[in-house]
């Protein structure tokens, strides 16, 4: 999944499933910060809501490519992390396929463990006269899970078709459904003992338990996208650019948690049972253009974006009376009541969230002979309001609402100089803001995030390419971040379960470095390299954790991918991803040591190296069999989100997968 795809780039650590093994949230922490919100899709914010079980996620076959970008984000994005955000960007019609009058067209089938399968199909044209081009991705996939007892399915499909109504002018419509039945196990987290430490009578849980009910337990999704991208050629010089988007994901989940471990070996457990659906509209509608003063060229940039978002969210819990579970003797089938309503739920709550915002933004982008400035803000108005009806055994309320209303002007600037023709430094400064919605355990609302975030760095490229370097420092410093509540017994009701709520810890202070190298070994060989270090503190809390690190944000995190050509059919990659050790605790007491793992590639091309062959496809790419391995050596590491919500790791997975374009 997404993890996957960012796991060797500085900067980035994907939590182990965000508390558990399954694929159906995509959480990416980025420079130290909290990865709540940090997620984009088309440039447009995709995340919304705090403790949010309907979160869309977008199947990595649907996406063209996806954009990192680092620092604070606000400048343009609007409600941005003060670390970055990841962008992901849809499959479209490709604008040099139809210029070439090519058809584009790939097939792709994977098998692997636990029961991997997936068929895949990318087809693209012409139609109308030339005037209209189409493009379609879909995917079917099926596997289980290294838990016992979980399945994973999910159907996807993503149309588009771009109108070229004229030169310079361009209608795009794109589309997207995804349905998971079966969407693998939601609360696979685990007590500190037993994972991280043995259990009381010696030895730890297995990696495969499964701590549910196989006709309890289910997690099934669906989304739907549905949007267009308008260009118009304003002159030589200047754009129009126009895009909407609207989503809609619901979520059903039904799931058991551990709660407690009972010596020897017995876990306690709680129910739920959450219904959750999410609603957005989003626009973006940007001017740029250049334009020459002197020796001075600008780029700039004026936008306007809006979002409106909805989420209601009704969730049920029991945490007593519930069938407790031995862990070397485990006995499924018993029946559990669904807390589906007020009468069934020891806690019920119904949530709904309501949020709007709007911006005006600019950007100024200067180059003046080795120099280059960029100018850029927007001010924000936006506007929240959270209000949830609960009950406690069926007869106390619980009812609470918060509304808000805010405004911010967050900024950007950086100067940068060309050194030489191979080296550049920079210096930046900027600013993030980010509103957040729902109720803490005491039933009030959260104030904004805020952020500023220096950064200076050097960057060496020479004109002939080969060879990339970078380094850059940095400082954020941020205030009203949200860390998972320190105190287990505290229920959030609207929210997932135990070790859901949320708490503002007051401010953080992270300082890191980043170093990142990419070099053309010869003619057969590219290698991929990364470092981050990070020295994020708590400065300021009525908890704790002040002075102390934020929980589960690594101190260290490095990558090295070696990607090597043994032939003109047979290519190898092996890569290497380590990640410093965390603390599950506000007062850091509890050290979860850190893990280096090993991937690995193995590819063969079919045809013959000259211009595709027989076998290849319009552009001349040709059908290849790759073998993939995860974890090869089947390291055994642990995650803790908190002292009471560990998981374990991925094992080793292998696939194969055959590629035939045409």
């Amino acid at each position: 999944m997404l993890d996957q795809a960012l796991a060797y780039l500085p900067g980035l650590y994907a939590p182990v499933g965000g508390g558990n093994d399954s694929s159906r949230y995509d959480f990416v922490s980025l420079r130290g910060q909290s990865y709540n919100g940090a997620m984009f899709f088309d440039g447009m914010r995709a995340s919304f809501g705090i403790g949010n079980l309907s979160l869309p996620q977008f199947d990595p076959w649907l996406i063209e490519r996806v954009e990192v970008l680092r620092g604070p984000a606000s400048a343009l994005y609007g409600q941005g992390l003060p670390g970055g955000l990841v962008n992901l960007r849809a499959k479209r019609p490709s604008a040099q396929a139809s210029q070439d009058g090519r058809a584009q067209r790939a097939a792709g089938l994977t098998l692997g463990s636990h029961g991997q399968r997936a068929l895949r199909l990318d087809a693209g044209g012409q139609a109308g006269q030339g005037a209209l081009d189409w493009r379609l991705a879909a995917l079917a996939r099926a596997a289980g899970n290294q838990i016992a007892h979980v399945r994973e399915q999910r159907v996807a499909l993503a149309p588009s078709l771009r109108w070229r109504i004229a030169p310079g002018t361009a209608l795009t419509l794109l589309a997207s459904h995804q349905r998971d039945p079966k969407g693998g196990y939601y609360h696979s987290a685990l007590p500190l003992q037993g994972t991280l430490t043995p259990l009381p009578g010696g030895g730890h849980i297995p990696r495969r338990f499964f701590v549910g009910e196989p006709g309890f337990d289910r997690f099934a999704r669906r989304q739907s996208t549905l949007g267009y991208d308008f260009e118009h050629a304003l002159g030589q010089s200047w754009q129009l650019r126009h895009a909407l988007r609207a989503i809609d994901a619901q979520a059903e989940v039904q799931a058991l948690s551990a709660i407690a471990l009972a010596p020897p070996a017995t876990l306690m457990r709680s129910a739920m049972a959450v219904h959750s659906r999410t609603r957005a509209l989003l626009s973006d509608t940007t001017v740029q253009g250049r334009v020459q003063t002197g020796a001075a060229q600008h780029r700039l940039l004026l936008g306007l974006d809006a979002m409106r978002s909805r989420l209601h969210q009704r969730l049920g819990m029991n945490l007593q009376g519930l069938p407790p579970i031995d862990i070397w003797q485990p006995g499924y089938g018993q029946a559990i009541a669904v807390p589906d309503g007020p009468g069934s739920a020891m806690l019920w709550a119904d949530t709904r969230d309501r949020a709007s915002q709007i911006g005006l933004y600019a950007q100024d982008q200067i180059d003046w002979g080795r120099w280059r400035l960029t100018l850029g803000g927007r001010y924000d108005i936006a506007r929240s309001h959270s209000a949830r009806e609960g009950r406690l055994m069926g007869v106390l309320p619980t009812d609470a609402a918060s509304r808000q209303r805010d405004r911010a002007f967050s900024g950007r600037a950086a100067l940068g100089y060309q050194l030489g023709d191979a080296l550049a430094a920079y210096l930046s400064h900027g600013s993030a803001f980010l509103p957040q919605t729902g109720l803490d355990a005491r039933g009030q609302g959260y104030r904004p995030l805020t952020a500023r975030q220096w950064e200076a760095g050097l960057k060496y490229a020479p004109p002939q390419g080969g060879l990339q370097l970078a380094a850059a420092i940095f400082q954020i410093q941020q205030k009203n971040a949200l860390t998972p509540d320190p105190e287990p017994s505290h229920v959030c009701p609207g929210l997932a379960g135990p070790g859901a709520c949320m708490v503002q810890t007051g401010r953080q202070r992270t300082r890191g470095l980043e170093l990142e190298a990419q070099a053309e070994l010869g003619r057969a060989s590219f290698v991929h390299a990364s470092l981050t270090l990070l020295d994020a503190r708590i400065t300021a809390s009525n908890g704790p954790e002040r002075g102390q690190r934020p929980v589960n944000i690594p101190a260290r995190t490095a990558s090295l991918w070696l990607d090597h050509a043994l032939s003109p059919q047979w290519r190898m990659s092996l890569g290497l991803r380590h990640t410093g050790s965390t603390r599950a605790d506000p007062a850091n007491t509890v050290h979860v040591p850190g893990h280096t793992l090993m991937d690995a590639a193995l590819r063969y091309r079919f045809g013959n190296s000259g211009n595709g062959g027989s076998h290849g496809s319009a552009s001349g790419e040709r059908p290849s069999l790759t073998l993939r391995a995860s974890n090869l050596a089947d390291r055994r590491y642990v995650a803790c989100a908190s002292a009471s919500y560990c998981n374990w790791g991925r094992g080793r997975t292998l696939s194969v997968e055959l590629h035939y374009p045409w």
